[in-house]
This record gives C-alpha cells, structure tokens and sequence, in this order.
C-alpha cells in the first residue's frame, strides 16, 4: 500500500515540476504580446520615450530637464506614501484590532498623498505633451495610453479585462 502511495506522490512530484518548468519556461521565452507598452529590456525610459517620439536635439534637452525637474518634485511625496502605508500596516502590530475609524484614517491619509503623485505626473506629463510637434503628438498619446492601461502581472491590458 505504501508503495502505490509512493508511486502517486511521485506523479504528482513529477507533474507539478513539469508545469512549474513550463511556467518559467513560458514567462522567460513566451511572446509579447503586440500593443502593449514594452520598452527594450535595459533601455532607459527616457531614452526609450525620446527615441518613439523622434525628439530633436532641443526637445531630447527640455525633456530631460523636465524628467530631473519631475523626479525633484515627485520624490517627497513618495516618500511620504510610503511612510502613510507603512503607519497603516504597523497598525496589524498592536494587540487589539484597530477600529474601523482608524483604518478610513488611514488609508484616506494614503490616498491623498497618492492624489498628489497622480496629479503630479499628471501635470508632467501635459508638459511633455505639449514639448511634442504636432506629427509627435498623436504617437505621445498612444504611448500613455499603452502604460496607463499596461496590467502589473497578469498579461493583458486593464480595457480588455473590464470588456469581459
């Protein structure tokens, strides 16, 4: 009896180290999939951006500005969205279930500090629109477009899995 139990635990051994293999596998080797925002593995963002966008010499030189000064101004704040997120999940620490109230407070405290870095790169990226010629424009627009909807982990836009 031992034996047959043996001999399924080692199927069973056999067949999740198969489909783990292919995961891998798939994920390392498996093709992109078209429309998605993908800049060249090791390619700098913003050489990336300059390069789609066909910037000359002047716009690849206020771009770069515009990045340091973006950065400069975006820094502070996620920083303190990160201070906001790790005061809410030290709350787990205490010995007694924080109240709900608390809970709100803090994650609305985390959502305003998330408002400022969304406006923010908001705003920066209107610059950036508007550093773009007319011909550039509408490549600039399908590119945001591309990393807005880009899904972290899962393969597909976000557009496609709220149209299922």
């Amino acid at each position: 009896m031992t034996s047959s139990r043996n001999k399924v635990l080692m199927l069973i051994i056999s067949v999740l180290l198969i489909s783990n293999l292919a995961l891998v596998g798939f994920m390392v080797f498996g093709k992109k999939q078209g429309g998605k925002f993908q800049r060249p593995r090791g390619e700098d963002f913003s050489n990336y951006f300059k390069k789609e966008l066909n910037f000359s010499e002047e716009q690849s030189a206020k771009f770069q500005q515009m990045i340091t000064s973006h950065f400069e101004k975006l820094k502070p704040i996620m920083g303190e969205v990160r201070k906001a997120k790790d005061a809410m999940f030290n709350l787990m620490r205490q010995p007694a279930m924080p109240s709900d109230s608390v809970l709100q407070n803090a994650a609305e405290n985390i959502a305003q500090k998330q408002k400022l870095q969304e406006l923010q790169s908001f705003n920066h990226f209107r610059q950036v629109r508007e550093l773009c010629n007319d011909e550039q424009k509408p490549k600039f627009d399908s590119l945001i477009s591309k990393m807005i909807n880009r899904s972290f982990g899962h393969g597909q836009d976000r557009n496609k899995k709220e149209k299922k």
